[in-house]
């Protein structure tokens, strides 16, 4: 699974509530698409985690940036962002090291075009970006077990391609319980927290618009691959 944030955890309330339930029906839809599946089941190619992983790097190129400039414009988002545990950017450089990538691939349209939007609400309402922040957040919750089941499969040791997938390590249930408390300590208009809803929803689509765009880009490869050796027989 890529980006999950709703698992055995207390009832949800206040603002983390409308955020979780405003979300439900699209992190479902998530957890039963075709790339999520296989990555809960460990049953992803290493080319197709690598290239999931590239297509992270080039969102955090990104999106990194866009959580420090919402920090300075709205204390609200500043409040409850901490860039020395939020950014991915170099765990997921780290993570493509380990993986033995040298030349990343570069960004899907998808990709590009979520930057875009999110960049957009940045200039519109700054602590709109808080819906994304939200989203990657809650996917620490799942993908800290998917990982341990990528490892295994790609037979991987237990420190290699940590940094994107479990950043937080033994800290990450209560920095995920700080985090809830925090967004239900924010003083949001609920025009402010429908905008946040707006930008959750549109991150979880984005995930999965790009899970499916790693499948179809692995599926012509292996296509390819298969003509090539086919003519050389």
């Amino acid at each position: 699974m890529t980006e999950t944030t709703h698992h055995a955890h207390p009832a949800a309330t206040g603002f983390h509530k409308l955020l979780k339930e405003g979300t439900q029906d699209l992190h479902d839809q998530a957890e039963s698409g075709e790339f999520q599946s296989r990555m809960v089941e460990g049953d992803l190619a290493r080319s197709e985690f690598a290239s999931f992983l590239a297509q992270m790097l080039n969102l955090h190129c990104e999106i990194d940036a866009i959580y420090d400039e919402a920090a300075e414009k709205d204390h609200r988002f500043a409040s409850i962002y901490d860039s020395t545990i939020h950014k991915r950017h170099s765990l997921i450089q780290r993570d493509l090291s380990d993986l033995g990538v040298e030349d990343v691939s570069p960004a899907f349209g998808v990709t590009t075009s979520f930057t875009d939007a999110v960049r957009h609400a940045l200039a519109t309402l700054p602590v709109s970006v808080l819906g994304l922040l939200y989203v990657k957040e809650g996917a620490t919750n799942g993908n800290k077990f998917v990982l341990r089941k990528i490892q295994e499969t790609l037979g991987l040791a237990d420190t290699c391609a940590t940094g994107y997938m479990d950043p937080h390590g033994m800290k990450q249930r209560k920095r995920w319980n700080q985090f809830k408390r925090d967004l239900n300590e924010l003083e949001l208009t609920p025009e402010e927290q429908e905008s946040c809803l707006g930008i959750a929803r549109r991150s979880f689509s984005m995930f999965m618009e790009i899970s499916g765009s790693v499948s179809k880009q692995f599926d012509i490869e292996q296509a390819e691959a298969s003509l090539l050796l086919g003519s050389q027989e």
